[in-house]
């Protein structure tokens, strides 16, 4: 097994809290430089983690630096165009979620990543979270029965609110951003991971709080305007074969007390216990009803046979392996193209307050 050399652009809190330390739990990966269009944040993260180099954009990072992967970190709106430059020089590429903003441009990164002959791997990571391997499969070997419906809860009360920054989050609330595409991201990743693409799109939204207060961090006690897109969504799919299900996501929620994802079937139920983790869950929950072997009752599903404990830069391991044994990686881009496909069309089914068919598949 050899050493890959890895770049990382995106000097902000995700690097600095997760990627930056996790990657030293994998010993195939070596960090070799940081980059941010911030010299003074790049050079600070350099200096401050042991990483020998350091570049304020990516052309002088991709011109300047011998490296196989790039992890792509950075904030949503600038993901496709980062992400197209690496492919197209030949990168490896892990990307932060979303990988864009369009079905087309989702597409066009594919298409690069296929003709450069690279491994691609899309964020949100849930699709190699043990909890989540462990749903699919018991979906898949019919324990439950036909899936007849499914519900998400992936919410919180907002990036001003909820986390520590040091840089302004306000941005969160622009066009090109917002809950949808920061949370809503997750719940559509799980469910359509679990049941595969989905058919139809239906949507309720709303903007519950028009202006913000940022309650930690740098800017503490800055006001911000919230009023350009919802903040609240209650987002309905429909798989077919009398398969539907619901997610609400968005920027509304102080607490909960709520279990993230609920499978139901004909014959039981399948849960990840408590609320949303970008990393493994608080475990499952179980219920079978099976006649034929007089079986009624919750039950402690096997986990799934994995490495423990989970760590979100585990998206890296998986897309070393995936590039040294010439496979496919467990977090695929046609998966992200279909979760955009849904993000896209979720704005004007809420609109127009209808069901909109789906034009991927994955």
């Amino acid at each position: 097994m050899g050493k890959w050399k890895v770049a990382l652009i995106g000097c902000g809190m995700i690097a600095e809290g997760i990627y930056i330390p996790e990657m030293r739990n994998i010993p195939e990966a070596e960090l070799v430089a940081v980059c941010d269009i911030l010299p003074e944040r790049a050079k600070e993260y350099a200096e401050r983690f042991n990483v020998p180099a350091w570049y304020s954009n990516i052309d002088e990072l991709l011109e300047k630096c011998d490296f196989d992967i790039l992890m792509n970190v950075t904030s949503i709106p600038s993901h496709h165009a980062l992400n197209m430059k690496a492919l197209k020089a030949g990168k490896h590429l892990y990307s932060q979620k979303p990988i864009a903003l369009t079905v087309a441009e989702v597409t066009e990164q594919i298409e690069a990543a296929k003709t450069a002959g690279v491994k691609y791997s899309a964020s949100p990571i849930h699709m190699i979270r043990p909890d989540i391997l462990t749903v699919k499969k018991m979906i898949n070997d019919g324990v439950i029965g036909k899936v007849t419906m499914v519900r998400c809860t992936v919410a919180h009360g907002g990036p001003e609110y909820f986390q520590f920054r040091t840089a302004d989050c306000s941005w969160f609330y622009e066009p090109g951003a917002g809950a949808l595409y920061d949370m809503g991201v997750h719940g559509i990743a799980m469910v359509t991971g679990v049941l595969g693409p989905a058919k139809e799109v239906g949507c309720m939204a709303a903007i519950t709080q028009p202006s913000r207060t940022i309650r930690s961090g740098t800017f503490d006690g800055k006001e911000i305007k919230s009023d350009k897109m919802p903040d609240a969504y209650l987002i309905t799919l429909d798989w077919g074969n009398g398969c539907i299900g619901v997610i609400d996501t968005g920027f509304y929620q102080k607490a909960a007390d709520v279990d993230a994802l609920e499978v139901y079937g004909t014959h039981g139920t399948i849960i990840i216990k408590g609320q949303i983790k970008i990393g493994e869950g608080d475990g499952l929950k179980v219920y079978i009803d099976n006649p034929e072997k007089n079986i009624r009752g919750w039950i402690d599903p096997k986990p799934q046979e994995m490495p423990r404990p989970f760590y979100q830069c585990q998206c890296l391991k998986d897309l070393i392996r995936a590039i040294e044994e010439d496979s496919a990686p467990g977090l695929s881009p046609e998966h992200a193209r279909h979760i955009i496909d849904i993000l896209c069309t979720i704005p004007e089914a809420a609109e127009k307050k209808t069901v909109l068919p789906l034009s991927t598949t994955f």
